[in-house]
C-alpha cells in the first residue's frame, strides 16, 4: 500500500471512529495488514513518542520482516537510531555506576581517617532489614587480552593497573588469566565467553586490601596445562561461565517473550512449551556447586519501561558478580563474506561458527527473527540435520546437514547450514523471537576460541513429525 493511500485509510476509520486515537488506528491496521510496513512504521514511531521504546522496537522489527514497501527503508533506520539510542543510554548508566564506585572508593581511602578495616559485625535489627545470600559466593575469574607488543615489564604493569581500577566493586580475591590479543577483541576487557587456550599469565588479586595475592608470567604464549596456579582458574572460569550462559540464556528468553507476548510468564517452566511455543528445550539447571535447585524467577520486580534493564533483577546472576560488560539480549549474526556466524551478546561474542550459505547471494540480507524452533525437523535424507531454526517465512531456516563437506562453501538455495553438534548449541541459546542480523559486507575472518559445548537437550514435543520441510536447502 502506498502513503497516499495509507493516509485515506487513517482518514476513513477516524471518521468512523472519531474518539479513537491514533494509536488505536495503527494497532488494529497492524492486525488487518499484518504484512504492510507501513502500519509497523507508524506503530513503532508512535510507541517511541509514548516513551516506550521496548514496544516501539517490537513493532519496527515488524517492519523490517514486512514485504518492502512504503516506509521500508524509514524503518530500519528508525529501528537503528533505536538501538543505537538504547545502546547509548547503556554506556551512560555503565558510566555512571564506575564514577559511584570510584566516588565510593575515595571516601575509603582518602576520606575516611583510618586505615581500611574489616566491616563491623551486623546487628540483630540489621540483619533483619537484609536478606541471606541465596547462593554461595563462587571462585570469580576473569580472561582478558593485552597488546602482542609489551615487553614482561610492561605487561605486568599494565595488568596491575587493571586489576586496581577495573573491578573496584568487587570485594572477595579474584583471578585474571592473560592471553595474547585476540583479533576483532578489546583489549583489557573481559572477555565472557571465551576459551584461554595460549596463555601469557595470571593474576590473583585481592580488592579490599589491593594486594597480589600471586601471579606467574611465563615466557612465551602457551597452553601450561599442568600449572598449579592455572589449572585451578580454568576449572573455576569454566564453572563461572557455564552459570553466566544459564543466565543469559533465561533473560534473552523472557525479554522475548515479552516482546511477543507483552508480559513475563507466571513462572519459567512455561518458555519450555511445546512446539510452536518452545522458547527454550529445557529450564537450566544451577551446578550443584551453587546448592540451588533452581535459578531465581522474580516477575513481580520486572519494569516494563525498562525491560532488558530489569530483567537482571528478575533473573538475579547468583554466586557471581554481574560481568563488567553488561549482558545485552542475544543476536545471530551472519557474515555471508566470511560464511561465518557469531552469537552475541552486545559486543561480546558468545560464540563463534562456521556455516554454509547460499549459492549466488540467495541468503537474504537484512533484519529476521526466530520464528520457530524444530528438533529434528523432517526433510529427505536427513538434509535438515538435528535442529533448525526458521527466521524467515518463505522458507529460510538456520539448521543442520547430512553434508558437513558443505560448511563454509556457497552451496544452499538460501538456508544457512551449520554442522550438527554447532546447531544443536545454538538452539539450545536462542530462543523464538531472537534477532537475526544477516550482511554480505566484506569482513576479516577473526579466529574465536569458543568454550565447553552448551546444550540443552531437546524434547520429543518440540518435534514435527507430520510436517515434511521444503526449506531452501
Amino acid at each position: 500500500m502506498d502513503k497516499v493511500s495509507f493516509l485515506q485509510e487513517k482518514s476513513t476509520f477516524h471518521m468512523k471512529y472519531p474518539d479513537q486515537s491514533d494509536l488505536s488506528f495503527y494497532r488494529w491496521y497492524t492486525e488487518q495488514h499484518p504484512d504492510e510496513a507501513i502500519g509497523w512504521y507508524h506503530l513503532g514511531r508512535e510507541r517511541e513518542a509514548r516513551g516506550e521504546p521496548e514496544a516501539a522496537l517490537a513493532a519496527l522489527r515488524q517492519a523490517l520482516h514486512a514485504k518492502p514497501g512504503a516506509y521500508y527503508n524509514e524503518a530500519r533506520e528508525a529501528y537503528q537510531a533505536l538501538i543505537r539510542k538504547r545502546r547509548e543510554e547503556d554506556s551512560r548508566k555503565r558510566i555512571r555506576r564506575v564514577l559511584a564506585s570510584l566516588l565510593f572508593l575515595y571516601s575509603l581511602f582518602v576520606i575516611s581517617p583510618g586505615p581500611l578495616t574489616e566491616p563491623a559485625k551486623s546487628t540483630a535489627s540489621t540483619a533483619a532489614q537484609v536478606s541471606p545470600p541465596v547462593a554461595a559466593s563462587r571462585p570469580h575469574v576473569e580472561v582478558i587480552a593485552v597488546p602482542a607488543n609489551l615487553y614482561s615489564a610492561q605487561l605486568e604493569k599494565q595488568v596491575r593497573q587493571y586489576v586496581e581500577n577495573r573491578r573496584p566493586s568487587l570485594t572477595q580475591p579474584y583471578s585474571v588469566i592473560v592471553v595474547p590479543e585476540v583479533a576483532g577483541a578489546p583489549l583489557f576487557t573481559p572477555l565472557l565467553y571465551y576459551q584461554p587456550r595460549s596463555v601469557l599469565g595470571i593474576i590473583r588479586y585481592h580488592p579490599v586490601n589491593r594486594t597480589i595475592l600471586s601471579q606467574k608470567w611465563f615466557p612465551r604464549p602457551g597452553t601450561y596445562e599442568q600449572d598449579p596456579l592455572l589449572q585451578p582458574a580454568r576449572i573455576a572460569l569454566a564453572q563461572e561461565q557455564l552459570v553466566t550462559e544459564h543466565i543469559l540464556t533465561l533473560r534473552n528468553a523472557l525479554y522475548r517473550y515479552y516482546q511477543q507476548k507483552g508480559q513475563l510468564p507466571v513462572n519459567l517452566s512455561h518458555l519450555a512449551g511445546a512446539y510452536p511455543g518452545n522458547y527454550l528445550s529445557q529450564i537450566p539447571a544451577p551446578p550443584a556447586a551453587l546448592g540451588m535447585k533452581s535459578y531465581l524467577y522474580r516477575p513481580d520486580l520486572f519494569r516494563p519501561e525498562a525491560a532488558w534493564d530489569s530483567i537482571r533483577e528478575v533473573v538475579p546472576l547468583v554466586g557471581y558478580p554481574e560481568p563488567l560488560v553488561p549482558m545485552e539480549p542475544l543476536q545471530i549474526w551472519l557474515s555471508e563474506s566470511t560464511h561465518t556466524m557469531r552469537l552475541m551478546s552486545g559486543s561480546q561474542i558468545v560464540r563463534s561458527y562456521p556455516v554454509g550459505i547460499g549459492k549466488d547471494g540467495s541468503t537474504p540480507e537484512g533484519y529476521y527473527t526466530i520464528l520457530q524452533k524444530i528438533n529434528h525437523p523432517r526433510g529427505h535424507d536427513n538434509i535438515y540435520g538435528t535442529r533448525g531454526m526458521v527466521f524467515q517465512s518463505s522458507g529460510y531456516a538456520i539448521h543442520g546437514t547430512n553434508h558437513p563437506e558443505s560448511i563454509g562453501s556457497s552451496v544452499s538455495l538460501g538456508c544457512i547450514r551449520m554442522y550438527n553438534a554447532a546447531v544443536e548449541e545454538l538452539y539450545s541459546f536462542v530462543s523464538l523471537g531472537t534477532e537475526v542480523i544477516a550482511s554480505d559486507a566484506p569482513a576479516p575472518a577473526l579466529p574465536w576460541s569458543n568454550p565447553a559445548p552448551f546444550v540443552l537437550e531437546a524434547r520429543p514435543q518440540e518435534e514435527t513429525p507430520q510436517i515434511v520441510y521444503r526449506w531452501l536447502h
